[in-house]
């Protein structure tokens, strides 16, 4: 389970990701007592054991109540049903592009959150293209990361070196995600699918 392993993990809360609340949000995972009180502290300008205690260089990073109140209702739903739910629309997905693009594959036995339903295409020309065309036909779909990391700003001056990134630089050229959450309707999927065909054949 995500989450479950390492001496931490974080998750977001940002409204676009499966669990999403209104504006923005994450959360932490430990079993350490005494590293969740240090995340305490961090979170909260670095207080010790009294508000106005600052014992080290922390930020405002508190969860807001109404955030916290709209994700304890859509965890709910989470568990109940929405994983169940965007699990099933991975396989009509992927029945019904079968052979047109290269779609994600989840291993036997595992199943996803889908944050996002990526499909590759053969280079990035038709990635483009297909992008254009959906978006003239008003279907929503999405280069999440047409740039590589290393090639942002902030990492200028490590000077990386572009070929030992060849399968980071290639995916950022090829990849596109569809529309993708609990509560798309076999008819939605059948438009998206029909239009990718279209435009591929």
């Amino acid at each position: 389970m995500a989450g479950s392993f390492g001496d931490a993990a974080t998750t977001s809360f940002f409204p676009a990701k499966p669990l999403g609340c209104y504006e923005d949000g994450g959360a932490i995972f430990t079993n350490d007592d005494e590293l969740a009180y240090t995340l305490k502290s961090l979170k909260i300008h670095g207080k010790g054991e009294h508000k106005y205690d600052n014992v080290r260089i922390g930020v405002n990073s508190r969860l807001d109540t109404i955030q916290a109140a709209i994700l304890k209702v859509k965890l709910k739903a989470f568990i109940n049903h929405e994983v169940d739910d965007v699990n099933k629309i991975y396989q009509i997905y992927t029945e019904k592009l079968h052979g047109i693009v290269e779609t994600p594959v989840i291993p036997k036995g595992f199943y996803s959150s889908f944050a996002q339903y990526t499909i590759k295409l053969k280079n990035k020309e038709q990635r483009d293209g297909l992008h254009a065309h959906l978006k003239e036909l008003e279907i929503p779909s999405m280069i999440y990361y047409p740039k590589p990391m290393y090639l942002h700003e902030a990492f200028k001056h490590l000077a990386y070196d572009n070929k030992d990134f060849e399968t980071t630089n290639k995916l950022c050229n090829i990849v596109l995600s569809l529309p993708m959450h609990p509560y798309l309707s076999p008819s939605d999927i059948e438009i998206v699918c029909n239009a990718i065909k279209d435009y591929i054949q």
